[in-house]
Parts: structure tokens; sequence; C-alpha cells
């Protein structure tokens, strides 16, 4: 499904959306955090070979092999990436979780000086110390709302933790070359899948006994739409978009995550809390803006 009908912001714009109801979509699914996100993988992996297909792009079996260390690492980062994102939904908000997580970019500020030996104006260190002090109401560290109810503090670092790792995968997909990124994206979901199939095996934590036809609805939905289409819609627009255009537009999904978190499940949210969501995208967004193509 190509969505020609849209323009290539449209599209992009379409992508991220979906994204941003994530948060909605795994509040309904009775399922651990692993076996679900197993099943993302899975199901997101066949979706994007079905899209390869229908795109007509093949694998490259030389360059995967050169570049398997990598892949597998990437797939692994994955895997752990989505547990702990998914983990931190169980015990915090929608908004908060999100909010949390979307705090990758400052990860790969602090990461950019050591790996890539780049040099952080001023601007960017002005607005990523504004993003860490609005996180910080938003996780409730600041103003007393860090331990107990929708703002428990462990939903706090298990969505730092999926921010971490998910900055992890995108440092290390900068030094991935020669691949398209449909092909790197199927590989790394089919990777993850493989690691989180093992240890759920393993672990006895494969168990799908609470779902409903409802949950396995919404996992059916979240492995082929919010993972497979979406991401073949982001792909493909992408090179059609502005990079700086992209970045700020990226700011959608935690955007449509805090609006559905308030407005949809009416989660609780106290004004410290809401003037940290404000500093948090606010910093995010002059980041990028200051960032050119």
């Amino acid at each position: 499904m190509e969505f020609s009908f849209l323009s290539p912001k449209g599209r992009m714009l379409l992508s991220l959306v979906i994204f941003g109801t994530i948060g909605l979509v795994r509040r309904y699914i009775p399922l651990g955090s692993v076996p679900l996100a197993f099943l993302r993988a899975a199901l997101g992996c066949l979706a994007m070979v079905v899209l390869m297909q229908g795109k007509h792009i093949s694998f490259h079996g030389k360059i995967l092999g050169q570049q398997a260390p990598k892949l597998l690492l990437s797939g692994l980062l994955l895997g752990l990436d989505w547990v702990f994102f998914f983990e931190a939904f169980n015990h915090t908000t929608v908004a908060i979780a999100t909010l949390c997580y979307y705090m990758a970019p400052v990860f790969m500020l602090a990461a950019a000086p050591l790996v890539f030996h780049e040099t952080l104006g001023r601007r960017k260190r002005v607005c990523a110390a504004i993003t860490i002090g609005g996180m910080l109401l938003v996780s409730g560290v600041v103003g007393g709302t860090a331990t107990g109810g929708p703002g428990d503090f462990r939903g706090v670092v298990y969505a730092l933790l999926g921010a971490f790792f998910y900055a992890a995968i995108i440092v290390l997909s900068k030094t991935l070359t020669g691949l398209d990124p449909y092909e790197q994206t199927a590989v790394q979901l089919g990777t993850a899948a493989l690691f989180l199939l093992v240890y759920s095996g393993a672990s006895g934590s494969l168990d799908f006994h609470t779902m409903t036809g409802l949950g396995w609805g919404l996992t059916l939905l979240l492995g082929v739409v919010h993972t497979g289409l979406a991401y073949g819609i982001y792909f493909g627009s992408l090179t059609q978009v502005p990079a700086q255009t992209t970045a700020i537009l990226s700011y959608v999904d935690p955007v449509v995550a805090v609006l559905l978190s308030v407005f949809v499940l009416q989660e609780p949210i106290t004004e410290l809390q809401l003037a940290g969501v404000c500093l948090v995208l606010g910093g995010m967004i002059s980041g990028e803006r200051g960032t050119r193509k």
C-alpha cells in the first residue's frame, strides 16, 4: 500500500501518527512484554518481506554476510528496546513512558563526541539541558510524583532503558553500509524475533493463556500495521523529505501519544508534568531546528 494520493510529507506524517498509537494499543493486549515483543518482531519481519517482494527489493547475501555481526547485535538491541518500552506501559502512563522513551536523541548527543568525534554546539547543549529538565518533571523525580500510582518510577526507568537501546541501535546502524533500509530492517526484525523466541522459550515466558480475541487482533495490528506497514511508509518517504523536516516531524509521535493518554485513556497528568512535556518537546524540536541538513 503506497498511499500515493498523499505527498511524501503526508505519508511520513501518517506513519508517525501510527507510531504514536502504539501505547494505546499496548494498553489492551493482555500479554507479557517479552512474548509481545517477539510477536511484533516476527509479524513485522514477515510484513516487511512481503513489502520488499512488492517493491522488487532483494536480499544481498554477500553484504549481509559481511555485516552479520553488526546485524545480529542490532537485532538483540532491538529486542531489548521493545521489551523495556512495552514494560514501561505496565508501570506508568502512556504519556510519561513515551516521552521518557524519546530521550533517545539526548543519548545520541552524549555519544556523538565519543563515537562520531562530533563537536556539540552551544545551542545543542542548552536544548539538551532543557530536555533533561523537562524529563525530570515528566518522570516525577522533581515534584514528588516519582513513586506510586501513574508516576511509578519503574516505568520511567524501563522507558529510559528502552531509549538507551534505541539510541544504541541508531549509532550502530550508522556504521552499516550497502544495505537497503527495507532489507536492513527486515533482517533486524527477524534477528530480534529469533533472540526473543530463544529467551522466552528458555525462561518459560512464552505464555499466551491470558490472550483474548481482542488481544490477538491488536497484536496482529501491532505487528503488521504499526511495524511492517508504518516502517514501509516511513522509509518510502524518507528520501523525499528534507532531513530537518524529518527530524521535526518525528515529534508528532510523542505528541499523539500524550494526547491519547490524556484525552482517550484519561490518564492523570499533573501541572508540573504538563510543564515538563512542553520542555521536553520544546527542547528537542529547538535542537533539531538548529541542525543543518
